[in-house]
C-alpha cells in the first residue's frame, strides 16, 4: 500500500495511491487560496491538520445525505411523499408529459414515467426507521454485497432529474431496469438545449441515435434524436 504526503503550508496530508485521482479530481475538497483548508471535510474522506485525508467511519458516512431509490407498492407513491414531506425529506418522482385528445382540442397533462418509481436525499438511518414504520408499502434498491440501502452518485440523479423532470421529459421513454448493454458507446456530455448538463450514452435504438441516461441498477430512459453540435465526448 502506497501513501502520498503532501505538505500544503504545513498541512499534511496522507493520501492512499488508489484515492489520489479522486482527490485530484474532486471539486468539492475544501480550498482556501488554493489549497485544502485546514479543516474540513469532503464525501467519505475528512482533512485536519493531524491526520490528513483520511477515510470516514462507516457510522459517520450513514450520516450524510445521499440519494436512493424506492421501489413502491399499491401505488402509494404520493401517500408516501405525503408522509415525507412534513419531515423535511426531499423526494424526486419522475415525470413526462403525454399529449393527449379530447373532444378535438389537444392538451398535455403530467404523468409518472415509472409509476412505481421514486427517490428520497436523506440519512440512510432515516430511510431504515422510516421502512420499519411502513414496511408493506415500500422497499429501497440494496447494494449486493452488504444489502444495505444503495447510495445514487449525485452525478447520476443530476442528469436523470435533467431528462426526467415535468418540464423536459415530452421526449423521453422508460426502458426498465439498468443493463450492461446500456453502458456502452461514446459516454457524452450534453452543453446546450433543453438537457444541458445531462450525461450519459448515445446508442442507436431502432435507427434512431439515443441519449441514454441511466440510475444505476435502477432504472434507464432514453431521450430522442440531440443535435451532434449539443454533445461533447467524455474521455
Amino acid at each position: 500500500m502506497i501513501i502520498f504526503v503532501f505538505n500544503f503550508k504545513d498541512l499534511w496530508i496522507e493520501v492512499l495511491e488508489e484515492d489520489l485521482q479522486r482527490l485530484l479530481l474532486d471539486r468539492s475538497v475544501p480550498v482556501v487560496r488554493g489549497r485544502p483548508a485546514k479543516s474540513g471535510s469532503y464525501p467519505g474522506y475528512r482533512i485536519s491538520l493531524d491526520r490528513g485525508v483520511k477515510e470516514m467511519p462507516k457510522d459517520q458516512k450513514n450520516d450524510e445525505l445521499h440519494w436512493y431509490a424506492l421501489k413502491v407498492f399499491y401505488n402509494r407513491v404520493v401517500y408516501l411523499k405525503s408522509l415525507m414531506d412534513p419531515e423535511g425529506v426531499e423526494t424526486y418522482v419522475p415525470l413526462h408529459t403525454v399529449e393527449q385528445y379530447d373532444k378535438g382540442r389537444l392538451s398535455y397533462e403530467e404523468k409518472q414515467l415509472i409509476p412505481s418509481l421514486m427517490f428520497v436525499r436523506c440519512r440512510e438511518k432515516w430511510l431504515e426507521d422510516f421502512k420499519r414504520k411502513y414496511p408493506e408499502d415500500f422497499m429501497f434498491y440494496t447494494e449486493a454485497a452488504t444489502r444495505r440501502p444503495g447510495i445514487i452518485p449525485d452525478t447520476e440523479m443530476r442528469s436523470f432529474i435533467l431528462v426526467t423532470s415535468a418540464n423536459s421529459g415530452r421526449n423521453v421513454k422508460y426502458f426498465g431496469a439498468d443493463a450492461p448493454e446500456y453502458h456502452t458507446g461514446d459516454r457524452v456530455r450534453v452543453i446546450e438545449g433543453l438537457y444541458k448538463g445531462a450525461e450519459g450514452y448515445i446508442k442507436r435504438i431502432k435507427k434512431d441515435r439515443k441519449l441514454i441516461v441511466s440510475v444505476t441498477g435502477v432504472a434507464v430512459v432514453a431521450v430522442s434524436y440531440i443535435h451532434p453540435s449539443f454533445l461533447e465526448k467524455i474521455n
